[in-house]
């Protein structure tokens, strides 16, 4: 069968990290990789264009997309866009969101849902297609109908992660020069665990895959590792700097095979404060970033958060990093009800630590976790604005209004990461010369984000939330019973042949 995965665009509205890096899309190169004996492509849409070009070239008997919650809208777009070229083409949607908000995937143009590793469930349809089956037969899925969603027997997230494939990234050849991630570039994505330990009550991860951590052996990380071509990998497993005698060993391993990269990871500070032995031997290895999520600048805010760390635990791990020369990409949640005094506070923590790379989020309650269960009945935008949830936007009640929240965000910008003295006086291992040809693309980029946010409060404008909410033309099936036949696998999907038309 032909495949052809498709990332989606990222919508109009959603602000943020889309101006200063675009990453390879890793989902989609593993699903890729499950499918051997299949023709499959994947096209990236942040960075191409002509979809329905390359539909009527590539002809393909299935499209699948995948996407975080701001890609919802775009996803089943897609979709109705695949319909509209040929009904027959099955269309397949996966990814963290849609494995725990199935629901929201629910359109005429969307065959299926899958719930857990596309890897593996993806070979499982198309084995269905070719066979002539009913979805119903594919463990983990949902199927959207005219009573809403049904859902075949469940199924574990996932196999043993060992098992997998290494990723298809020769799929992407084309275009890996141009993936990077603010200075790292090109970059390429890796990942070694699938969930988290640790049950943060903002974050989704750990319920994605039940609580259950899905890891792979540091012997497979490894031998991943001396085949990619890019000098900067960005391991982005939720926690990757976990479980010191594993990061031994991969250490090991890694100087075994003379491998020379070098690292962006993930790690909570309670770690890295606690554990400067292991940063020294990674920072020996290439360490070069570490992504820690602070949160806050207070206890109180840490222990509302279900953080189970400390602001000690903060300032202790960034001076760890900076005693071995790595940077710290800082993560910070501004709450609904923060006014003048906290903002300031909140810069004065910034100064005191010397932090620059800072991704500063207000809090927003995401299906399936914790918060939303006790904050998601008072949004102020609609639920199905999808391309808000972005970790940018403000979509619970604040103290201030709109207008004054987001010039408050957008100061706090610019006095951080958007002052080139600034830059200059703090010592950052991976800061090129802030008059380079890098750092000034970092500046179109910022400077993009810049516009949007000035303007962000204008998107909480009922014409903007319609606009947000839009999902394009909806695609109407010829009839209900011909779309619930070619569903099952009958009425026309697989030709004696066994194959779609």
């Amino acid at each position: 069968m032909r495949v052809l995965l498709v990332r989606p665009p990222v919508p109009p509205q959603t602000m943020g990290l889309k101006h200063v890096m675009i990453c390879e899309p890793l989902e989609l190169e593993y699903v890729a990789a499950g499918l051997a004996g299949h023709e499959v492509e994947i096209m990236d849409l942040i960075l191409e264009r002509g979809f329905t070009r390359r539909l009527a070239r590539f002809r393909p008997d299935v499209v699948g997309t995948s996407c975080y919650i701001t890609g919802v809208n775009e996803a089943v777009r897609l979709c109705r866009e695949v319909k509209r070229w040929n009904p027959g083409c099955v269309t397949v949607v996966g990814g963290v969101h849609a494995a725990r908000a199935p629901e929201d995937f629910a359109d005429d143009a969307v065959d299926c849902i899958a719930l857990g590793d596309g890897t593996t469930t993806m070979p499982r349809i198309l084995d269905c297609l070719r066979e002539g089956r009913s979805l119903a037969d594919v463990p983990g899925l949902a199927l959207p109908g005219k009573d809403g969603l049904s859902f075949t027997p469940a199924a574990p997230y996932m196999p043993d992660p060992d098992i997998l494939p290494f990723p298809r990234r020769d799929l992407t050849q084309h275009l890996r020069h141009r993936y990077y991630y603010l200075f790292h570039r090109p970059v390429a994505l890796l990942k070694t665990v699938w969930g988290c330990w640790y049950h943060c009550n903002f974050c989704y991860t750990w319920r994605i895959t039940a609580g259950i951590p899905y890891t792979r052996s540091p012997e497979s990380i490894v031998e991943e590792l001396a085949g990619i071509d890019e000098e900067d990998v960005y391991i982005v497993d939720d926690i990757f700097l976990i479980k010191p005698e594993r990061l031994r060993r991969i250490a090991d391993l890694i100087r075994a095979r003379g491998i020379r990269k070098k690292y962006l990871v993930y790690a909570r500070t309670d770690f890295v404060a606690t554990h400067e032995d292991v940063i020294a031997e990674w920072a020996s290895l290439g360490l070069t970033a570490v992504f820690m999520g602070l949160e806050a600048t207070t206890d109180q805010e840490l222990d509302k958060l279900g953080k189970g760390s400390s602001v000690d635990y903060n300032r202790r791990a960034i001076a760890v990093l900076r005693r071995h020369g790595v940077d710290t990409y800082a993560s910070l949640i501004t709450q609904p009800d923060y006014g003048p005094e906290d903002w300031e506070r909140l810069w004065q923590f910034i100064q005191e630590t010397g932090l620059y790379y800072v991704n500063i989020s207000p809090l927003t309650p995401l299906p399936d976790t914790t918060l939303w269960k006790e904050c998601g009945g008072r949004l102020t935008v609609s639920r199905h604005a999808h391309s808000l949830f972005d970790l940018s936007h403000i979509l619970l009640p604040t103290r201030v209004p709109l207008r004054q929240y987001y010039r408050s965000l957008l100061w706090l910008y610019m006095r951080t990461c958007l002052n080139p003295l600034r830059a200059r006086r703090l010592s950052l291992r991976t800061l090129p010369p802030v008059f380079s040809l890098a750092y000034l693309r970092l500046w179109r980029g910022a400077f993009q984000i810049y516009l949007q946010m000035r303007h962000a409060h204008h998107h909480h404008d009922a014409a903007e939330l319609r606009r947000a909410e839009d999902r394009g033309t909806p695609w109407l099936p010829e009839t209900q019973e011909a779309r619930s036949a070619r569903i099952a696998g009958v009425g026309g999907m697989a030709n004696s042949a066994g194959e779609v038309p």
